[in-house]
């Protein structure tokens, strides 16, 4: 946390030194922060920032992507004569324990086109998913569990 108060603090003095507060000045302030405290590491402090905002950079990489796919699989079902679409309703065991984690994995799955999170299982275990492209539903269930699942876990865990 003292990495992330500290870049956000550099950000903002690159943005006063330069007279210019635009967004696209502060993400370059922040852009620079990064790199100055990932070249001196400050305080020697042990942190996990610097792995974490990798992770998040990934799961945002990660998440444009599928989220282009899905939408590119949805339109071309929806233009051709043929529907390739085989919908059905998936149960997702969770390694995700977490309120935060569960919703952030609910979330994204809803907003990939072709799929829609119903619910959680009262115990937590169980996200059940429509998934509009299910022929094959362990296809589907793998694909979910490592992907985003896998890459939320890499930013919330230690």
């Amino acid at each position: 946390m003292t990495y992330l108060l500290l870049n956000l603090f550099l950000a903002l003095i690159w943005m006063m030194l330069n007279g210019s507060y635009t967004s696209l000045s502060f993400i370059a302030g922040f852009v620079i922060g990064f790199i100055i405290l990932r070249l001196s590491r400050p305080f020697g402090l042990k942190s996990s920032y610097f792995r974490r905002f990798r992770a998040v950079f990934v799961l945002l990489l990660y998440f444009s992507y599928e989220v282009i796919l899905s939408s590119a699989r949805v339109v071309w079902d929806v233009i051709t004569p043929t529907h390739l679409s085989d919908p059905d309703i998936l149960y997702i065991p969770l390694d995700v324990q977490s309120d935060l984690e569960i919703t952030l994995l609910a979330n994204m799955v809803s907003l990939t086109p072709g799929s829609l999170s119903l619910d959680v299982t009262p115990d937590k275990k169980y996200l059940i998913v429509h998934a509009m492209f299910a022929s094959k539903q362990d296809q589907v269930v793998r694909s979910i569990k490592q992907g985003l699942e896998k890459k939320i876990l890499e930013v919330t865990r230690d």
